[in-house]
């Protein structure tokens, strides 16, 4: 009797029954939604963004106002969105628009800033149903145009701007230059790789290669001009994967963007089967968002992890965070702070 109760006593102890045939707790293996994340590889990573206020930088400012498409790995390593080069943005179907003034700034900062540039200094405007172009003609000397165009897209997708009137020197030179079969193609020489070429007497720019890293590919479908923006219709896709319905983890958010597949990089952080979702903190307007300044807006915002393991990232307008940090610096210069001797 005394050894039974001491055999019941370690079966006890040990977690075991006095017949040893009790077995381990079954070993839980990882949940649905993570059981293959750790085998994914770098590839094309989904996209989704509706009323997004896309900063190339702080002058060129794209209005998506809805963009399906992908993020396209440009090495073999995923894309990641503190390195603009690692990525290009494929945009299967959407609406985007650009306003004079980012077109400028886009122009004069990316298309034509280079050594030995032909035209310079240029001003985009919208007068009576056509874009207006100021800007100045170098040909040996200076010389101030004005060339006022319709627009139109081209068989494969690219933005056709054709003139109806140039002037030079305030002078119309347009119908003289066909009297002696002068092209603006002979008179302005454009740098390969810029986005641009002539036709002739017309100017075709291709969204490809228009803005710097990270690069935008997609085919135009419709082009209409608008009171105060340029408006293009991106479709005609046949990029495998680009059908696939997306499913945000808020879907009440009015102003996101969202990610999801494959692997992606922000900071120090790499999101393996992708599930982000970035959300307009303050809806009533459009996403302000600058990918050269997401940490700031990270930092500035908050982040909560989803029951399917998605994380959910609300974030200020850049131009929020912007002016609050220009405030604190006007405050710390006022209070002199930063001083010292």
């Amino acid at each position: 009797m005394a050894v039974l109760r001491l055999a019941a006593l370690l079966a006890l102890i040990c977690g075991c029954s006095p017949r040893g045939d009790a077995q381990a707790p079954p070993q839980t293996g990882l949940p649905t939604a993570l059981a293959h994340a750790s085998g994914t590889k770098p590839g094309p990573v989904e996209a989704e963004m509706r009323h997004v206020l896309y900063h190339v930088d702080d002058r060129v400012v794209l209005q998506i106002d809805y963009l399906r498409g992908a993020l396209l790995p440009t090495t073999k390593a995923p894309p990641w969105f503190d390195d603009p080069t690692s990525f290009r943005i494929a945009i299967d179907t959407g609406d985007v628009a650009i306003s004079p003034a980012s077109l400028t700034a886009l122009l004069n900062r990316y298309v034509f800033n280079y050594d030995g540039t032909p035209l310079k200094d240029l001003t985009v405007s919208i007068e009576d149903g056509e874009l207006k172009q100021h800007g100045t003609l170098h040909k040996g000397v200076d010389l101030p145009f004005t060339i006022r165009a319709t627009l139109a897209v081209t068989p494969d997708g690219r933005l056709r701007l054709h003139p109806t009137s140039v002037k030079v020197l305030g002078i119309g030179v347009k119908g003289l230059m066909h009297t002696f079969g002068i092209e603006l193609e002979s008179l302005v020489k454009v740098q390969q790789g810029r986005g641009v070429e002539i036709d002739g007497d017309d100017f075709i720019l291709a969204p490809s290669g228009l803005l710097p890293p990270p690069r935008i590919a997609g085919r135009l479908t419709a082009v209409r001009l608008l009171p105060d923006a340029v408006a293009q219709t991106f479709g005609g896709s046949t990029r495998e994967g680009h059908t696939e319905k997306l499913h945000p983890s808020d879907p009440s958010a009015r102003n996101f963007m969202f990610f999801r597949g494959r692997v992606l990089r922000f900071g120090k952080l790499t999101m393996e089967d992708a599930d982000l979702q970035i959300v307009d903190g303050d809806p009533d307007d459009p996403f302000d968002f600058s990918l050269a300044h997401i940490n700031q807006q990270l930092v500035a915002g908050s982040s909560h992890n989803q029951t399917d393991f998605g994380l959910v990232t609300t974030m200020p307008d850049y131009g929020d965070v912007l002016k609050k940090e220009k405030d604190r610096v006007a405050m710390g210069k006022k209070s002199g702070g930063g001083t010292s001797r």
